[in-house]
């Protein structure tokens, strides 16, 4: 539905709500011409609706037990320290500072899971080609100039660097 409207869902996760009551369900839109705040609040009613249907869906009963608890919706723009998560997100942001935050220790003999670096390449998965979800993105560290290549299925957490 958000795609027919010609935006890009390009991350949804849940949180608690910032006064600690509630569950809030986060999801970042991005459309080629920007995210207004116009536009988030059309695609708010869009989304809320979306959800309000899969819950109500006697077929998806996991997604209605999800959902059928207590929750604030918030559609934003992705900002400019945005996250990243699709293999072509990290892509299209070539060239940029960003830091990655993985799931689990990726070099040998080391325990960093935070990297913090240029952004020089985004590979596919030749066991996957086409697989938006899988690939290596590869990481220069601007004070040792080592590029670092890490998995993107070990990637927990990865957003762009301001840099103003």
């Amino acid at each position: 539905m958000v795609n027919l409207l010609g935006f890009d869902i390009v991350l949804a996760e849940w949180a608690g709500s910032r006064g600690g009551h509630g569950r809030v369900l986060r999801i970042y839109i991005d459309h080629p011409d920007g995210v207004s705040l116009g536009a988030c609040a059309k695609m708010s009613r869009v989304i809320g609706d979306a959800l309000d249907a899969a819950e109500a869906d006697p077929e998806q009963p996991s997604l209605a037990a999800l959902l059928g608890a207590p929750y604030t919706l918030e559609v934003s723009s992705p900002g400019i320290e945005r996250p990243l998560v699709k293999l072509s997100h990290f892509s299209r942001f070539l060239g940029k500072k960003a830091v990655l935050k993985m799931s689990r220790a990726i070099l040998p003999g080391s325990n960093q899971r935070t990297f913090t670096g240029v952004l020089c390449a985004a590979d596919e998965d030749p066991d996957h080609p086409g697989d938006d979800r899988q690939g290596i993105v590869a990481l220069r560290d601007p004070d040792s100039g080592d590029e670092h290549r890490l998995p993107l299925e070990a990637i927990r957490r990865a957003n762009l660097v301001y840099e103003g």
